[in-house]
């Protein structure tokens, strides 16, 4: 990660961000673990890493339906996370065995990283099953202007789904299942609108995030 993404990850984990049960949060959130539940026939006993989990906004979730464990460099924002089982670590070195988790999962980091292939390999190897990514949309026109203003966001404007199933390819992963949908942002989507952004939980090429389930 550089240092423009470091220095900025550092103020966002100082800065106030939503509870991961915000009506904001959870409506941005249900719909894509309500895709990977429905691909992936989860058990409680099914383990997941949740790499790059930030304060919890999938993680909590996610352990509705998984074992959960939940990674993330900053220690201030796993102090954040209300969820039991945290590691500090490394996406690009992750602290696991090979095969360590059946299901891996990650939102959002890819395109704040330098070498996103980098990560995905470490999540392959640690990975039993399936790897599961969602990342923003650069097709959605709002999250292509938001790529545009925010150097920190720069990275997502390489990101459609052909750019991500590139990326899952080459680490000898196979495409499964995609989503792309959504037009719910989780810190900035106004409570009062969530309602009507809901409206846009359906798979189309211009929602804002793209959400794969690919298998070893």
């Amino acid at each position: 990660m550089n240092e423009i993404q470091k220095d900025f990850w550092f103020s966002q984990s100082r800065m106030k961000r939503r509870s991961p049960f915000h009506p904001a949060v959870a409506a941005f959130v249900e719909p894509k673990v309500k895709f990977l539940v429905k691909n992936i026939f989860p058990s409680p006993t099914m383990t997941l890493l949740d790499v790059g989990c930030g304060n919890g906004y999938f993680t909590c979730h996610l352990a509705k339906f998984f074992d959960v464990t939940g990674l993330d460099f900053s220690p201030v924002m796993l102090q954040k996370n209300p969820h039991k089982k945290l590691v500090q670590g490394d996406a690009n070195v992750l602290p696991f065995g090979d095969k360590s988790f059946d299901v891996v999962f990650c939102s959002d980091l890819l395109h704040h990283l330098p070498d996103p292939e980098k990560a995905v390999k470490e999540m392959t190897r640690v990975a039993k099953n399936f790897v599961a990514i969602s990342e923003p949309n650069r097709n959605n026109p709002l999250m292509f202007l938001f790529g545009l203003l925010k150097k920190e966001e720069r990275g997502s404007l390489k990101f459609t789904k052909k750019f991500l199933s590139k990326i899952l390819a080459a680490q000898g992963l196979r495409l499964e299942k995609s989503l792309i949908s959504g037009m719910i942002f989780p810190n900035k989507t106004p409570r009062i609108m969530v309602p009507f952004f809901k409206i846009f939980d359906f798979n189309f090429p211009f929602g804002s995030y793209i959400t794969t389930i690919s298998k070893r």
